[in-house]
């Protein structure tokens, strides 16, 4: 599923459902579970078939993903979105 996401946009209702491939941005600051605070997240794909252990999927300033897995996540909100320019500084 792809989102145009917004800055405080609230990913919650999506837990669980099929993969989240996050659009309108280059980079996106993401906090889980009001606690854990991610930085250039693209996708999050959904684990073991019950929704709550996530995969977030983000990319480092040389284009490399990074796969970074939380468990029994309740909550997903995007913090900011930024565009490729901000994050790479021109650099496509």
């Amino acid at each position: 599923m792809e989102i145009n996401e917004t800055s405080k946009m609230n990913l919650t209702e999506y837990i669980g459902r099929e993969s989240i491939h996050l659009i309108a941005g280059c980079s996106n600051n993401v906090v889980v579970d009001g606690k854990i605070f991610l930085h250039n997240v693209r996708a999050i794909h959904f684990a073991n078939g019950d929704g709550y252990h996530v995969e977030f999927i983000c990319y480092d300033e040389t284009m490399n993903p990074q796969r970074l897995y939380v468990y029994n996540v309740s909550s997903i909100m995007v913090d900011s979105v930024y565009g490729e320019k901000l994050l790479f500084n021109g650099k496509t």
